[in-house]
């Protein structure tokens, strides 16, 4: 779950002063948080974020900064959701 914060985090952190991000920038971005968290509940989460990427035309920093708040708080209540460590 650490590598999973340590994105979400990263992610939170560019998105400061951002207004609009493309589909295709948070498509990126939802990828790598998938790999994480597939095979695991939270990665539905994504899934659901992924599928409005190519039914929109932009993303606001502000709702992205909400998901990815949601998605942690999500992660950090269901830890035994997350793939074990190798």
């Amino acid at each position: 779950m650490e590598n999973t914060l340590i994105e979400i985090q990263a992610w939170r952190e560019s998105l400061k002063g951002e207004t609009y991000l493309s589909p295709s920038r948070v498509q990126d971005r939802l990828f790598t948080l998938w790999g994480l968290l597939q095979d695991t509940p939270g990665a539905g989460k994504v899934e659901q974020w992924l599928t409005l990427t190519i039914e929109r035309d932009l993303f606001s920093g502000a709702e992205l900064v909400e998901f990815l708040d949601e998605l942690e708080a999500y992660l950090k209540l269901h830890p035994s959701t997350q793939p074990v460590s190798q």
